[in-house]
């Protein structure tokens, strides 16, 4: 094999994922754009973790997910489109009762979409294997076949799209944030699949999602605490950041835990990202808000 090829094969997943990240992030952007700080981001992190628990289960129980649409939905799009960093700074400048309510709705929320994620595909699941029997319309005997499978890259940049062009409407400014957002989105997906996949488990402790998570939540509330403003906020806070932590994998992956009966790591691996992250926001906080 030649340098030139192993190369491209090593690329290859970089930019898979990070066009996913760049579509996730300015998403993100958009559509949390229309509530609250917290309130966005408690509706991109459950709905991004239905979503993914939708497309990792459907590749395990239908099999109509390739590695590369698993690169490109589940950890560029879906794990920009969330975000534990923008959560975990929002918690810490929270009242106490309204911040544990924060961590509630989002934690428990986000691991209950990624089982109604599943439920959805065991229904499908249910759906195909008595297609035999009932007839189905076209239109569903069309899905349950698979052929879906390739072309849910247009599905997903149709629901951007439409996210995204209310936001596009804004004019010049719009645009150059969607941009900026974009750009970090690609730097900070490819980063995170990166910094996580050099980290081995800990005993069934998922660590590299716990590392960048933590990571980020730092830097993104040593940056807020600095003051750090303008174009910086758009490219870094939002758009690296934001897509160099995700939710909807930390989610996912406390579910497959306890799915497993491995309830200790399940808890265990909550309480981590959950604690752990927001002592890295109140390092933060006392180092450079002073």
């Amino acid at each position: 094999m030649s340098k030139e090829a192993t190369f491209q094969e090593k690329c290859q997943p970089l930019l898979i994922i990070g066009t996913g990240g760049v579509l996730g992030a300015t998403s993100r952007f958009a559509l949390s754009g229309y509530f609250s700080p917290a309130t966005g981001t408690l509706v991109v992190n459950v709905l991004g973790s239905i979503l993914l628990g939708f497309l990792l289960y459907n590749s395990e129980y239908l099999g109509y997910v390739t590695p590369k649409a698993r690169m490109f939905f589940g950890i560029g799009f879906l794990g920009s489109f969330t975000t534990f960093s923008a959560f975990a700074l929002q918690t810490f400048q929270m009242p106490p009762l309204a911040a544990s309510l924060n961590i509630l709705g989002n934690t428990v929320l986000a691991v209950a979409g990624v089982f109604a994620g599943k439920g959805i595909v065991i229904y499908l699941t249910g759906l195909k294997e008595r297609r035999l029997f009932f007839p189905l319309p076209d239109t569903m005997a069309t899905l349950l076949k698979g052929r879906h499978a390739g072309h849910m890259a247009y599905g997903v940049a149709g629901l951007s799209i439409l996210i995204l062009f209310p936001a596009m409407e804004g004019g010049y400014t719009m645009s150059t944030e969607l941009l900026l957002v974009g750009t970090g989105g690609f730097a900070g997906a490819t980063l995170r699949f990166l910094v996580a996949g050099a980290i081995p488990r800990v005993g069934g402790i998922p660590t590299g999602t716990l590392a960048v998570n933590v990571i980020g939540s730092f830097v993104l509330a040593a940056l807020t605490f600095s003051s750090v403003s303008g174009s910086m906020t758009y490219l870094v806070s939002i758009g690296v950041l934001g897509s160099f932590t995700t939710f909807s994998t930390f989610a996912y992956e406390s579910f497959r835990l306890l799915e497993e009966g491995e309830r200790k790591y399940s808890f265990l691996n909550i309480i981590l990202n959950l604690g752990v992250c927001m002592a890295g926001v109140m390092a933060a906080y006392l180092i450079f808000g002073q």
